[in-house]
């Protein structure tokens, strides 16, 4: 914005009248040029001080720092306001991924389900017959049964020990 193009809305500034995106450009341009700040520091002085005179109110002393707390507000909001906009941008934009990369995942892991079944199917159910198909592929028909030899004599002693192994050298 030029220092014409403020110049000539100060007036729609002060009264309110400007739509948001001029007036933000035209508060940037404020805080930037020493020129149209005094400008508009003088347009406000006069029109508020009228404004406050014709509503019998009390004149504020001090006008510029009722501009500035004004000027500063409208910039703060702006910011915020767009400030917001990035944030959600921003996490939008990680939601996306976050789900992009949690889509890809489980394709991948139906595609290994996939590939898995069809190399079951391709050795076919006689890849293990060989050596397990009574257990494997027909395992109601085959009962295992475990034997396990428990010797359920004491333990000699080692004299009854000594005296076994004398009879037994004594045969040779």
């Amino acid at each position: 914005m030029t220092c014409l193009d403020a110049q000539t809305k100060i007036i729609a500034y002060i009264e309110g009248g400007m739509d948001k995106d001029t007036r933000i450009d035209f508060l940037k341009h404020i805080r930037s040029c020493d020129d149209c700040r005094e400008e508009l520091d003088i347009y406000y002085n006069m029109i508020e001080g009228m404004r406050q005179m014709d509503s019998n109110m009390p004149i504020s002393r001090d006008f510029s720092a009722e501009l500035n707390m004004r000027i500063d507000k409208e910039l703060r909001q702006s910011r915020k306001k767009k400030e917001f906009f990035r944030y959600s941008i921003v996490i939008i934009i990680f939601g996306v991924l976050g789900f992009a990369i949690i889509g890809y995942i489980n394709f991948l892991n139906i595609l290994y389900s996939d590939e898995q079944n069809k190399i079951k199917e391709a050795q076919g159910e006689y890849y293990y017959s060989d050596y397990f198909d009574d257990v494997l592929f027909e395992p109601e028909n085959r009962l295992l049964n475990i034997n396990i030899n428990v010797d359920t004599t004491e333990e000699k002693s080692f004299y009854a020990k000594v005296r076994e192994y004398n009879a037994v050298s004594n045969l040779h």
